[in-house]
């Protein structure tokens, strides 16, 4: 329901009992689906944000099958042997949600009001790795895959943290952290052998986000703005002195004409990132005798993306790289937009 009040005198005080305009707007979080103007236009959308479903395609684009059901998907993981997904659903307080694509059953993983995000899988898929809020800012938790467990704390901090990938030997977490001052995300490591301590990966005045490890742990796939814009990145990540990454080894740029969201195949023959128009573009990848990324090629146009994303985790393929999951605008569609004239005149006097 859309109600305006008014107001009165230089600070602005509302006064009166509101007049509704118009019913059932549809809204995503605390943001409703209207603006209005003082010329005397209204636009505004009912319902919710068109819902989608986990639609499965092949490298063709070619649907080839749907999991789970409708919904305002964000975010979005796929398990290691690629029968399971962790996707969170605004509609459901944002909580993370496991979906069985072998039986095309969904259940809720994870329980409160504060919002789960960033599923991040273990490399047998055991365990997963999630941001939440209940603290105020987005601590790490991790969880039992099967369910059977409570979840655990990993790291809390004073800034939030968002998890985006977990090497394949177990040792390494890799996480994201927005800078206070600026917004822009630096790049972490969280270890899971000695002191445990985090250091960074990427400190720098560039926004930098979405790391991605390499199926053979040695190099990282990521998203950096240093050249004026979102382009995708490789360079080298030593597992026994991690540290020294930022200053030693190779980087090369991967996307041409911008790119988000890298993801590896299991084999690491094949590099796959979003581009700005939403191609799903990939490049084949040769580590032997040295690293060496061919040209982009687009496989297929992705689906729009129908509700606000964080940063990354909206889409995921295989392990084989035949098959990529997408939410997908379901058959409804999106509600049409409404546009009210002269809106004032039916405000009471």
């Amino acid at each position: 329901m859309l109600r305006l009040g008014s107001s009165t005198g230089s600070r602005l005080e509302l006064r009166g009992e509101p007049d509704t305009v118009t019913d059932h707007i549809g809204f995503f979080y605390s943001f409703g689906y209207f603006s209005a103007s003082t010329n005397g236009v209204l636009v505004y959308r009912t319902g919710g944000g068109g819902a989608s479903r986990l639609t499965l395609f092949d490298r063709q684009g070619n649907v080839r099958g749907t999991e789970g059901e409708q919904g305002n998907y964000y975010g979005l993981a796929l398990s290691p042997d690629g029968t399971r997904a962790t996707v969170s659903r605004i509609e459901q307080n944002g909580s993370l949600w496991l979906v069985d694509l072998a039986r095309g059953t969904s259940s809720r993983f994870t329980l409160g009001a504060s919002d789960a995000v960033f599923g991040t899988w273990s490399p047998v898929g055991s365990r997963i790795v999630f941001a939440t809020s209940r603290s105020g800012i987005y601590d790490l938790y991790q969880k039992q895959a099967s369910d059977v467990s409570d979840e655990e704390l990993l790291l809390k901090s004073t800034d939030s943290k968002y998890p985006t990938s977990w090497s394949r030997d177990g040792r390494f977490l890799f996480y994201m952290v927005p800078d206070p001052r600026t917004a822009k995300y630096d790049l972490w490591v969280l270890p899971f052998e000695g002191d445990r301590k985090p250091f960074p990966l990427l400190h720098t005045e560039f926004n930098n986000y979405d790391v991605q490890f390499s199926p053979d742990g040695r190099r990282v796939a990521y998203v950096s703005d240093e050249s004026g814009r979102e382009e995708i990145y490789v360079r080298t990540f030593s597992p026994d002195s991690p540290e020294t990454v930022p200053d030693q080894g190779g980087k090369w740029l991967i996307s041409t004409g911008g790119g988000s969201q890298p993801r590896w195949r299991g084999d690491g023959k094949e590099l796959y990132y979003l581009a700005p128009d939403r191609k799903l573009m990939a490049v084949e990848i040769t580590t032997s005798p040295v690293f060496r990324a061919g040209a982009p090629k687009a496989l297929f146009q992705a689906p729009p993306q129908n509700a606000v994303s964080i940063i990354s985790h909206s889409w995921d393929l295989t392990p084989g790289g035949k098959h990529f999951l997408f939410p997908a605008p379901a058959d409804q569609g999106w509600a049409p937009f409404n546009v009210v004239l002269n809106w004032q005149a039916a405000l009471k006097r």
